[in-house]
């Protein structure tokens, strides 16, 4: 069983990942980490990197609102992609 906490300080979403500030309860040193996407919303058993503890923290859930702004980013990224190769294809 684990006794430590990580607690979530921050984080962020993007396409492929959570980027966590997190804070360890045995040494109160903060650290970043990343975690796949696909563990949003479960509870996460790691290692301190400063102290080497076992413990865990539980990870967010995206909003409504963070969907609906990564939704909205990965359209302008295909439309991009889509555009650039069309200009590509008109220089030769």
């Amino acid at each position: 069983m684990t006794s430590t906490l990580f607690r979530l300080q921050s984080n962020k979403f993007s396409t492929d990942n959570i980027q966590a500030t997190l804070v360890c309860s045995k040494c109160a040193e903060v650290f970043s980490k990343e975690f796949p996407l696909d563990l949003e919303g479960q509870t996460i058993e790691f290692k301190c990197p400063v102290c080497s503890s076992a413990g865990e923290t539980d990870l967010p859930y995206k909003s409504p609102e963070e969907r609906d702004n990564l939704e909205l980013d990965l359209d302008l990224v295909e439309d991009e992609e889509e555009n650039s190769g069309e200009e590509f294809e008109e220089s030769y």
